[in-house]
């Protein structure tokens, strides 16, 4: 019922109309109070966000050639690395060639005396001789061994130009093959004043690792380039140079991939001296010679004092980020080492490309505010409506949710969780909401209470009779054992007649009979922890199922086995598994009668972390009333004589000793399904 008031039209105009007024007439001087407080924020905001779109794009581009420079340091460590296996496979090779038995298939046609060139390729490495004699034999042979290194190694080296040795008496291998033919005089090779051989002995390079050379153009295949060095010593001496030979294609090629966008230009140095660029380097702007190619220049030899002043400052830093104002060029520029060369890397931002996208940005984020004052005018026009949109809702509509909360709430009360409260899209509605949500939780919380409850519960019972059943075992065990005894020394008695004789028989039969059961009482009485040890449940599973396939076989049931394709190992004390695998097994049999079909069914869980076996039938199931009582000890659905009850509650007490739990679904339209989920535990 609507308040009487809410029926009175003159109060509810005057209620809209003091409230329109109430609000509008101070939003109205606010607005206009606001508007010039929004301009002057709106400048001071465009500068201060421009100035941090800038800072960020100048760390973006700090953390960049960072990046990069430690991916360039990994290619050329790569490289030194490369370059030091090729030289001890070489040290092997010179050391004791006969040891080296590789052929690669080349075909030789050596004349004493003269030098031998590799006239076609044929897919191995090519040879030199600067003058065949017949004692080099067995090192040409031995050296072909290099092939087995340089093959892959030219398939997965995207920097390797070629890979080459270079022997003190006149002999190179190179791979890829180059036609040696090409050179005038192939006395360079060994000449002292040609870096290709001396450059990595001792004079030059006492310490004797791999070293990498300046920027050279290549006689044989006229490309600029650098090499690394190692040399080749045997007791001692300097007997050979390896070396891989790096173009300045290849180097551009991993520069190419650094351009953040069109007008930024990536550097790499060697000292000051330039040893590859980018195509859209700026040689004029930068004071350099826009004739030559980028590669082989020098800063230092800049006609712009400041690149020189530039290349300086690069020297005494790990890593800076300038700005650079030449005729022509404003720009940032950023450089960063390269290890183990000491070389660097360089970008070359032209300062538009990162002035004017901040700018642009911070426009149009402050464009946004424009929005504000807008919103100020459509919040004074609809404010009056507003009101009365809100007082007609709070004073009319409002008390029939409040209503409907309190009949839900009590409903929650009187304990029926399962009633639910109409949702609407309001406040209301939302607390609604939650109520159910707290309803469907509590209702959950309940059925996980009396799950736990149960388990407690069953936990109770089963050490209750385990106590019982630890002392009836005892004290039946001891005069069975006399009795069994005696009863067995009548047996071996000639004189009695045998008909005593069978009926003894059948009283040993009862005694055994009364033994296993006892043994049963005893199992369900123990209280220590099992021992598990790491098994696959397949092996263990097949055990039990080939023992009752002849039981199952007499009855005409079909026994299945799907289990996983991909087994696993799990934690589980072997002989408790088997039986509980037994007891469940032995169950189902019996439940389903003749005929029909058994399945043992395992896999594991999504997570990895459980194993589940499964067993089910075909028969009748288990009425649901009697489902909670399945594992309770001596209860049984079986005719007497036929059934202790104790099979299924020793499961329960192994299972639940592996950490583990039991679960029994009845299936539709017939049959039941007992479902075993243990932790793997490894």
């Amino acid at each position: 019922m609507r308040p009487r008031f809410a029926r009175n039209l003159s109060l509810s105009t005057k209620l809209f109309l003091s409230l329109g007024l109430l609000l509008a007439l101070p939003l109205a001087i606010l607005s206009v109070i606001s508007f010039n407080q929004l301009r002057l924020v709106q400048d001071i905001s465009l500068q201060g966000t421009s100035k941090a779109l800038i800072d960020q794009e100048l760390a973006h581009i700090e953390g960049l050639l960072q990046q990069e420079a430690k991916r360039l340091s990994v290619l050329f460590f790569r490289i030194r690395d490369e370059t030091k296996i090729i030289a001890s496979l070489a040290e092997a090779i010179l050391t004791d060639p006969e040891k080296f038995h590789y052929r690669n298939g080349s075909q030789y046609q050596f004349e004493a005396q003269q030098p031998y060139i590799m006239p076609v390729p044929d897919g191995n490495s090519a040879l030199f001789l600067h003058q065949y004699r017949p004692s080099l034999l067995p090192l040409i042979q031995a050296t072909e061994a290099l092939d087995l290194v340089w093959k892959p190694l030219a398939l997965r080296e995207p920097l390797m130009e070629l890979a080459w040795l270079i022997h003190a008496d006149g002999l190179s291998r190179t791979f890829p093959w180059r036609d040696f033919h090409q050179l005038v005089l192939p006395e360079w090779l060994i000449s002292p004043d040609r870096p290709y051989f001396y450059l990595a002995g001792p004079q030059n390079n006492p310490e004797g690792k791999e070293i990498f050379t300046s920027l050279y153009d290549d006689d044989l295949s006229h490309k600029w380039m650098i090499s690394c060095l190692s040399p080749v010593m045997v007791d001692g001496k300097h007997q050979a140079t390896v070396a891989i030979d790096i173009t300045i294609e290849r180097l551009q090629r991993e520069l190419s991939g650094m351009q953040g966008t069109a007008g930024t230009s990536s550097l790499l140095f060697s000292g000051s001296e330039i040893v590859a660029a980018s195509a859209n380097l700026p040689l004029a702007l930068l004071g350099l010679d826009p004739e030559k190619p980028a590669f082989g220049q020098d800063l230092f030899a800049s006609s712009q004092l400041q690149v020189v002043e530039l290349a300086a400052t690069m020297f005494q830093r790990e890593t800076l980020i300038e700005f650079v104002e030449l005729p022509g060029l404003r720009a940032y520029v950023g450089a960063a080492v390269i290890e183990p060369l000491r070389w660097r890397v360089m970008l070359i931002v032209p300062e538009h490309e990162i002035i004017s996208p901040a700018h642009e940005n911070a426009r149009e984020v402050m464009s946004k505010t424009g929005g504000v004052r807008r919103n100020f005018i459509s919040l004074i026009l609809t404010s009056a409506l507003a009101a009365g949109s809100i007082i007609f809702f709070v004073l009319v509509h409002q008390s029939y949710g409040l209503r409907t909360l309190l009949a839900g709430i009590k409903e929650f009360a009187d304990g029926h969780l399962s009633h639910r409260i109409p949702v609407e899209p309001s406040e209301l509605g939302q607390l609604g909401s939650a109520l159910n949500a707290m309803a469907q939780s509590l209702s959950e919380k309940k059925q996980e209470l009396t799950r736990i409850y149960g388990e407690v519960e069953q936990e109770r019972k089963l050490s209750a009779v385990g106590r019982l059943a630890a002392g009836i075992a005892h004290e039946v065990n001891n005069p069975l054992a006399t009795i069994s005894t005696h009863t067995q020394l009548l047996l071996r008695r000639e004189d009695i007649p045998a008909e005593a004789k069978s009926n003894l028989k059948k009283v040993m039969g009862e005694i055994k009979r009364i033994q296993g059961n006892m043994r049963n009482l005893l199992d369900l009485s123990r209280l220590q922890s099992p021992v598990r040890s790491e098994a696959n449940p397949h092996v263990l599973i097949r055990e039990i199922t080939d023992l009752a396939r002849h039981e199952a076989h007499a009855q005409g049931i079909e026994l299945i086995l799907s289990l996983s394709e991909h087994p696993g190992r799990i934690l589980v004390d072997g002989s408790g598994f088997k039986q509980v695998l037994w007891n469940i097994l032995g169950n189902a049999i019996q439940a389903q009668g003749k005929g029909g079909k058994v399945v043992v069914r395992t896999r594991f869980a999504a997570t990895s972390s459980h194993f589940v076996m499964e067993v089910e039938d075909a028969g009748p199931g288990i009425p649901e009333e009697l489902l909670p009582k399945v594992f309770d000890p001596f209860f049984t659905t079986k005719e007497v004589g036929q059934g202790t009850g104790l099979g299924l509650a020793l499961a329960f007490r192994i299972v639940q000793a592996h950490g583990g739990k039991i679960e029994i679904e009845n299936l539709l339209p017939r049959g039941c399904c007992f479902r075993v989920v243990l932790p793997r535990g490894v």
